[in-house]
């Protein structure tokens, strides 16, 4: 009798550590300014329409059957007021533009998407003036079920990478009306690719950790320092890439290797090793500045779940940097190949 009472109130406290320690509710926000006027901002946005072109869950099934319904009466009855998908990997989902007063510079809407979030979800777009040009302010907020709560932190990353990805494009499709002809927008594009083996490389290579300094610094530096002890008589013999044994996001922390394909034609301090990589791996080529790389990782990783895929968690993330700045000035240039180990 007494071990019971010990069980039940060792569950009841735990119960209530995790009623306290995971409220289930999630969010992510991202915001830019834009040189241009909120009023064609606003018309442009009011068409339901017009989001297809820039919605990020549609990016994983570019043949998904799109349609729209008119569910509101009055100011947006000019426009549709849903926007319904289907489609074999992003399931059926829908878009429910909520009605607003007119001349209004914000678009609140309800998502229901069930591929991406268990429960409906916010996606809210607010457009406030500054002199000529318009901050868009793109927000993700949601509640998970009850024995969902302690991926609140994932769902978070989750919300903040599709508001980041979602801003990214409409800016790219607002830029139309953009009033400084200088100012450009370049939205990251993302190339799909049959899983596949890796082929072996030999290379030199050398430790990174990354923790309280940016990730593209730390990499100038290390390949850098390979390149410097390679020598001139050592030209890489293929594109660099890095390998992530640890790739935490949230607390900025990355760990792995650094490497540049040899063929070892003299001899130097660093010695070449055979990298094999084992298993197969999900692809995608991603095209864009090194910025929004992380955005590469998050499709792939949605990529993953959609094919019911599961992470190989004992082998290592690939990076394979095909175009960058050494081949192009211009970052929206940039190609990079992002591997994803899978069972």
């Amino acid at each position: 009798m007494v071990v019971i009472l010990l069980l039940i109130t060792f569950a009841s406290i735990l119960l209530l550590a995790y009623f306290i320690l995971f409220n289930g509710r999630f969010f992510g926000r991202r915001n830019a300014v834009i040189d241009a006027p909120i009023d064609r901002l606003a018309e442009d946005l009011s068409d339901l329409t017009h989001w297809q072109s820039w919605l990020p869950w549609l990016i994983y099934e570019p043949d998904a059957h799109v349609d729209y319904e008119y569910l509101n009466s009055g100011i947006h009855s000019v426009f549709p007021s849903c926007l319904v998908w289907q489609g074999k990997l992003i399931k059926d989902g829908h878009m429910t533009l909520e009605p607003a007063r007119s001349g209004a510079h914000y678009f609140h809407t309800l998502l229901e998407a069930p591929a991406f979030y268990p429960n409906d979800v916010h996606f809210n777009i607010d457009l406030t003036k500054q002199k000529e040009r318009t901050l868009i302010t793109i927000q993700v907020t949601g509640k998970l079920p009850f024995f969902r709560r302690w991926k609140q932190k994932n769902y978070n990353l989750r919300a903040n990478k599709d508001a980041e990805l979602a801003l990214l494009k409409v800016l790219t499709y607002l830029s139309k009306y953009n009033t400084t002809s200088d100012h450009e927008y370049h939205e990251p594009r993302f190339e799909w690719l049959a899983k596949a083996r890796l082929e072996n490389v030999d290379a030199v290579t050398r430790p990174f950790v990354v923790s309280n300094q940016p990730m593209s610094q730390k990499m100038d530096q290390g390949f850098h320092d390979l390149l410097t002890q390679l020598g001139p008589e050592n030209p890489p013999a293929g594109p660099s890439f890095a390998l992530y044994k640890k790739a935490d996001i949230t607390h900025h922390y990355f760990s792995g290797r650094l490497g540049i394909p040899v063929q070892n034609l003299v001899p130097c301090e660093l010695y070449p090793e055979r990298i094999v990589l084992r298993g197969y791996y999900l692809q995608l080529r991603y095209y864009g500045s090194y910025q929004n790389l992380s955005l590469a990782w998050h499709v792939l990783f949605n990529f993953m779940r959609l094919h019911h895929l599961t992470l190989n968690r004992h082998r290592y993330g690939v990076e394979v940097f095909e175009v960058g700045p050494t081949h192009t000035e211009n970052a929206k240039d940039y190609v990079t190949l992002v591997c994803l180990p899978i069972k």
